[in-house]
């Protein structure tokens, strides 16, 4: 992956993701994150839309993996996995803080490590001063807590098909391109069906001179 695909992917997993299951397998992490603004339409049992999808992201060999918090309710939802011999999976559904979700970037890192109080460590310790730094970091932070893992292997999944660079600038542009018509189009004749990742990011459309602006959601 190169850069310009790094920053691609913290703004689209961030922007309206939610974390969703975590499966360790040996010296395997495999995390996966839901509402990725990457251009899938789909439905649920009820018919409802959505045009993002799920991404998975596998890191391995020399891998590490912690969690960083401050309350110990914070964790329950994983305290009880640990020390299964490095292997689990674990199911859960976290809201992503926006623009906390950063690769490659070991200040980013350890700045966030520093707003917490206690780490709870599964495989090697990113503060140990004898580790070796593995080839790829991610880090983000969710719902009062903090992760940071890594490994020297990469790789991104899509419905168990691998991605490449190409394949998630793609997905990002065609997500891109639905989300602007989805907006031109609202209420109107042509209005699409309610997108809830679409109306997470409101954009007021001037049809009369065809711009458009970023409007901030009232709460």
């Amino acid at each position: 992956m190169n850069k310009k695909t790094y920053n691609l992917l913290e703004d689209v997993i961030s922007a309206s993701g939610r974390w969703t299951a975590l499966e360790v397998v040996n010296d395997s992490i495999y995390i996966d994150f839901s509402d990725v603004q990457l251009y899938n339409i789909s439905y649920d049992n009820d018919s409802n839309l959505s045009s993002a999808c799920e991404i998975s992201i596998r890191f391995a060999e020399n891998s590490l993996f912690s969690i960083f918090y401050n309350k110990d309710e914070d964790i329950e939802f994983i305290k009880d996995a640990k020390g299964l011999d490095n292997n689990f999976l674990i199911e859960l559904n976290k809201k992503l803080d926006e623009g906390q979700f950063k690769f490659q970037n070991i200040d980013f890192s350890n700045k966030l490590c520093k707003n917490f109080q206690n780490e709870l460590v599964f495989l090697d310790n990113i503060n140990d001063a004898n580790m070796e730094i593995p080839d790829f970091i991610l880090s983000f932070s969710c719902e009062n807590i903090a992760i940071c893992i890594g490994g020297d292997s990469l790789n991104f999944f899509n419905n168990f098909e691998s991605l490449n660079d190409n394949d998630i600038l793609e997905l990002s542009n065609r997500w891109s391109r639905y989300y602007l018509d989805y907006w031109i189009k609202k209420s109107s004749k042509k209005q699409l069906q309610e997108d809830p990742i679409c109306e997470l990011h409101p954009l007021k459309i001037n049809k009369k001179y065809r711009s458009f602006s970023k409007r901030t959601k009232k709460s």
